[in-house]
């Protein structure tokens, strides 16, 4: 009996065997985490960026300095930004919230221009006319178009379904209690799939540095994030509360642990904290009684974070008559594998009417006990307002590659004053980095939309890749490597000590597949796509990348597995 029941499972798991595929690029991709254009959730001089109409992942251009210049006017009564390449020319385009309740499309028309110029080409009204608070953009029903979510001074949540093309739209008054708010236009809100359900929820900071998840409902429509009930408190930190202002804050990798974590800030404050993410009991938690320090109360570096005499603007903003962030935002600007962190801030805060400063905390290392380490660089000073020269300070900010060489660059603007702006522009030379570059992808039952639920049945049995070049761009050799088990710190990894693919190295072809077989099926495989330009002036170009693979049930039992991986 017991070996007819062996037997039985035996055909059971071959039976119920599944096939899940998913295609790259995808289209609206991140412009502050561009590699999850293709899946990935690590690389190291690879980028994104458009070429004759094609997205294309490609190794990263030479850099030759990050500066800021100022701009002027099309910011007028802007309160929030987001970047998207909504026309897919390569030059990101900016969607906008205005303090009277507008969202307006700004198209970028350097590729015209040769400088930023964005040109207002849609404007609708929200429910709800005031947009004083804070928002987030991004895909939160799972049908491939962008979503908008505010809250305002008011207390009014408002939610828009394709905000592109001003889809359905809805709207309600949302009351924790008096103190559920924040008291000023600041970048208070962060997406990120909290609970594992394969629906983006939403991270929030009030004035009272009190941290909030709202937790996305989908059986809800354009109002899943309605129920007050669903907005669950995090944690608290009074060393970022006040009697007004508003607590700012982002999520990322910052010590590439392959856990998120998140950075905070106040306006009111001069402090900069990160609180890393660890699991416990399979949940997303953040450590708060050890958080690291980026700036402390007096603006003074920690020892994490220095003054570095090679770069003329590094330089230390304790010695600013104020810092207070609006802003803060996380990317890899310079696509080395370090995340670097923008800081943009207000003016009449801390006693002084100085303000408009932009910060660059550009990631260098990371510890042995994984903290990472930064250069602060001053890339704005700022003013003060009697000198007359704006922007005063800063109300709203976005990453965006503004200029399609596949590296981000970052958008500062005062909105309530003068509508003036600095773009901070990540210089390149077209010479590609020679140094080979490497991309590693999020787990391949992740990518497929496989539930941490729903993987005891769908460990992976067999993975197919199918990769396309464009040779009409350049050229170069290429490796697939695959990992059977996932890696756990993906700064710290040698990427040619994991196997090769099947006759997956060499010089690029017009397509290529290739496929593995397990002996046993595996949880948390993934794919590492290795780069090498064929000189200065030639490099590789992907323009196609789908994984296909085939899942069995697990033969094994898994205990505390940790699905929590990567950036937004």
């Amino acid at each position: 009996m017991k070996k007819l029941f062996l037997v039985f499972l035996l055909f059971s798991a071959i039976y119920f065997s599944e096939t899940y595929s998913v295609v790259f690029p995808t289209e609206n991709w991140s412009q502050q985490y561009p590699e999850k254009a293709w899946g990935a959730i690590y690389i190291k001089n690879i980028s994104t960026r458009v070429e004759e109409g094609k997205i294309v992942a490609v190794n990263v251009y030479k850099i030759n300095d990050i500066s800021a210049s100022p701009g002027y006017g099309p910011f007028s009564q802007v309160s929030q930004t987001f970047s998207v390449d909504y026309n897919n020319d390569g030059y990101a385009d900016i969607i906008s919230l205005t303090y009277d309740g507008w969202v307006v499309i700004k198209e970028n028309k350097m590729k015209e221009t040769g400088d930023l110029s964005l040109e207002n080409v849609r404007s609708y009204e929200l429910p709800v006319r005031n947009g004083d608070g804070s928002m987030i953009v991004d895909d939160f029903d799972n049908d491939g178009k962008l979503d908008l979510f505010a809250f305002n001074s008011w207390q009014y949540a408002q939610f828009v379904d394709d905000v592109l093309n001003q889809g359905q739209a809805s709207d309600k008054k949302i009351k924790k209690d008096n103190k559920f708010v924040t008291k000023w236009t600041v970048s208070a809100m962060a997406s990120y799939d909290y609970n594992g359900d394969g629906y983006k929820d939403i991270f929030y900071v009030d004035y009272k540095g009190r941290f909030w998840v709202w937790i996305n409902d989908p059986t809800k429509g354009v109002e899943r994030f309605f129920n007050k009930n669903n907005i669950v408190k995090l944690f608290e930190d009074k060393d970022l509360a006040s009697n007004g202002g508003g607590g700012v804050l982002d999520l990322g990798d910052l010590n590439n642990d392959g856990i998120v974590d998140l950075i905070a800030g106040h306006t009111d404050k001069k402090s900069i904290f990160v609180y890393f993410g660890k699991i416990a009991n399979n949940q997303l938690i953040f450590d708060v009684d050890n958080k690291f320090v980026i700036t402390t109360e007096n603006g003074s570096l920690s020892e994490y974070v220095t003054v570095d005499p090679l770069y003329p603007n590094s330089k230390s903003p304790e010695n600013l008559p104020s810092f207070g962030p609006t802003i803060i935002k996380i990317t890899d600007v310079d696509r080395d594998g370090f995340k670097d962190v923008f800081v943009g801030t207000d003016a009449w805060r801390q006693g002084k009417n100085f303000g408009g400063s932009v910060y660059l905390f550009k990631g260098v290392n990371i510890t042995s006990d994984n903290k990472p380490k930064f250069v602060s660089l001053e890339l704005v000073h700022g003013s003060y307002s009697f000198e007359n020269n704006p922007p005063y300070d800063f109300d709203a900010g976005t990453i965006a590659d503004l200029d399609n060489d596949g590296v981000p660059d970052f958008v500062a603007a005062d909105g309530n004053h003068s509508g003036n702006f600095y773009k901070i522009i990540t210089q390149t030379q077209k010479e590609y980095e020679l140094e080979k570059g490497y991309m590693v992808s999020d787990y391949l039952p992740k990518l497929a939309g496989i539930l941490p639920k729903d993987l005891p049945n769908n460990f992976v049995k067999k993975i197919k890749v199918t990769i396309k070049f464009d040779l009409s761009l350049g050229d170069g050799s290429f490796e697939i490597r695959y990992v059977k088990s996932g890696i756990k710190d993906p700064q710290l990894i040698d990427p040619e000590s994991y196997p090769l693919m099947p006759n997956a190295s060499g010089t690029v072809l017009d397509t290529f597949t290739t496929e593995i077989e397990f002996d046993k099926p595996v949880p948390d495989p993934q794919i590492i796509i290795i780069l090498k330009p064929a000189s200065p002036f030639s490099a590789p170009h992907i323009s196609y990348l789908k994984y296909e693979i085939e899942t069995q049930p697990s033969q094994v039992i898994i205990k505390g597995f940790n699905w929590q991986k990567g950036d937004k």
